[in-house]
């Protein structure tokens, strides 16, 4: 059974030109994101996010699980996202070492 659950909050990126977003609403949109529309290399958070949105639209997993994959995928790839919200524990970023 295929589930079209939408999102709480979109997830934007700007995917291929700057000052272009496009706006995700669910693990089925995503899905589609992933497959046709990723301008990045695939790495192992996309291929998480893959299978989890997948398994989100077959009713395997949750659409909220999906979109955190989806969130992650996006933040390896370094693709610029605007969030409904952020959850500061969710991602853990290095800051910059010194050059001296």
């Amino acid at each position: 059974m295929l589930t079209h659950e939408t999102w709480q909050e979109p997830v934007s990126l700007e995917l291929h030109r700057i000052g272009e977003f496009r706006t995700i609403r669910s693990s089925l949109e995503a899905l589609d994101c992933l497959s046709t529309d990723w301008p990045a290399e695939e790495d192992q958070a996309y291929e998480d996010a893959l299978m989890i949105c997948r398994a989100a639209v077959e009713g395997k997993s949750t659409a909220e699980l999906a979109r955190d994959a989806f969130i992650v995928a996006a933040y390896e790839a370094r693709i610029y996202m605007k969030l409904g919200y952020f959850i500061p524990d969710f991602v853990t970023i290095e800051p910059p070492k010194a050059l001296f």
